[in-house]
């Protein structure tokens, strides 16, 4: 028992001291390490392979329990160089990704096609990195820095999408912004009976063509009936908002426009001309054709 535990010792401390596994393990602190896996299993491999051959002729029940305890002890100790090698990896199939996803939005592909095909390949760069990786002698698990990856991954995708949800709206109504308030304020200005009516044919052709074109735009996103719904109806209120803005800045106008329209026509005559006083004027008939 005594001898079996002191060669695990001593093939233990051999192993810290390996050259080439202290390369490894300061190059995990870099980066991704190209075939990392196979190059530790093979150190690791050598390890165990020298203790079984000096341990050959001892019982065999503690050889086994002592080879037990050395592969645990040094798999603990090369962890946390496979655990810095997965945090490699997912930042970059991150950086990847968001490089590719940009790429492909710029390109005018659909943005949940590209979301989802950039998402898989980011992902399957991980997965091809992890494999790489992976030591023989150990089993360990990837699936939580792949969860790590996946929500990295969505949130990233969320929140693209807000921004370039935000930014169509936005574009939108400016349009509907620029479409309706210029041609609203002078069908007020010459105020008429036709007036209303005209705005709201105008609202209504306005809002028909912008709600097309968002339409249009939103079928990349692949969004859910009710969000795109609530976007459409959103952009139609918007629309009606901006006549209503008008309509009431415009009627905090009508009392100033009726006082200068009664001078106008109280000091000029039928010709347009300023009026001048004799004396003989009728003030009466003046006053009411002013106020008319």
């Amino acid at each position: 028992t005594v001898r079996c535990e002191e060669i695990a010792n001593e093939k233990c401390n051999d192993f810290t001291q390996n050259q080439d596994w202290l390369h490894l393990e300061e190059a995990s602190q870099s980066g991704p390490v190209p075939a990392f896996g196979r190059k530790l299993s093979s150190i690791l491999g050598s390890c165990f392979s020298e203790y079984d051959a000096e341990a050959i002729y001892f019982d065999e029940g503690v050889r086994t329990a002592k080879r037990k305890d050395l592969e645990d002890k040094l798999l603990q100790l090369v962890q946390p160089a496979f655990h810095s090698i997965l945090g490699h990896l997912r930042s970059e199939a991150f950086e990847k990704f968001k490089e590719a996803f940009e790429k492909a939005l710029s390109a005018g592909e659909g943005f949940s096609d590209a979301a989802c095909r950039c998402k898989q390949s980011a992902l399957d760069v991980f997965d091809k990195g992890c494999a790489d990786s992976m030591v023989e002698q150990a089993n360990w698990d990837t699936s939580k820095a792949r969860s790590k990856l996946v929500r990295d991954l969505d949130e990233h995708i969320d929140s693209v999408r807000a921004s370039k949800l935000g930014e169509l709206t936005s574009r939108y109504e400016a349009k509907l912004n620029e479409a309706l308030s210029g041609p609203i304020e002078a069908l007020l200005d010459s105020a008429n009976n036709e007036t209303w009516p005209s705005i709201r044919n105008l609202l209504k052709r306005e809002t028909q063509s912008a709600v097309s074109g968002l339409t249009s735009d939103l079928s990349g996103f692949k969004l859910d009936e009710q969000t795109r719904d609530k976007m459409l109806a959103q952009l139609e209120n918007y629309a009606r908002g901006v006549v209503e803005a008008k309509a009431k800045e415009e009627a905090g106008k009508v009392l100033i426009r009726m006082k200068d329209r009664f001078t106008t026509l109280f000091s000029h005559d039928s010709d347009s001309m300023p009026r001048v006083w004799t004396g003989k004027e009728d003030l009466k008939a003046i006053t009411k054709f002013a106020r008319s």
